[in-house]
């Protein structure tokens, strides 16, 4: 099993004959905030966002049942979501993806925000954990 792609998006559409098509990638956010605001450090900006993960399969992975479990951490590293889970349907020479969608964004602190993955089969971990992450920065208006 091989990772092959890991990205944050503001959305995903699935094709089942084309695939996904992803809307808007990023690795940076800005946020705009009025000079003398005061924002506290768990803020959530209702912004709708998602991360796709693909999933190179060998022959021998195709077929069976995997859960993709996501971490989201803020900068401070406190938790944001813990032990998400989304399951696989049906892996295929193809591949497998996951789509996380999130109806919020962290954007209380400066800093990356880590969303950290680990995938499970047959209860077990099936590779090594993987994470990506997000920069948020607050730029000051008046």
């Amino acid at each position: 099993m091989k990772v092959l792609l890991v990205t944050a998006c503001e959305r995903i559409i699935n094709d089942p004959e084309a695939g996904a098509c992803l809307i808007a990638l990023f690795h940076d956010i800005k946020i705009q905030v009025q000079k003398d605001a005061e924002i506290p450090r768990n803020a959530v900006v209702p912004q709708q966002w998602s991360v796709f993960v693909k999933f190179g399969l060998e022959p021998h992975e195709e077929g069976k049942d995997y859960t993709l479990i996501t971490d989201i951490l803020w900068p401070d590293g406190t938790s944001f979501v813990t032990g998400y889970e989304l399951r696989a349907n049906q892996p295929t020479k193809d591949g497998m993806t996951f789509n996380l969608r999130n109806a919020g964004f962290p954007m209380g602190q400066i800093g990356k925000v880590v969303v950290r993955f680990k995938l499970i089969g047959d209860g077990k971990d099936v590779c090594e954990p993987f994470e990506i992450s997000v920069n948020v920065r607050q730029e000051k208006i008046l």
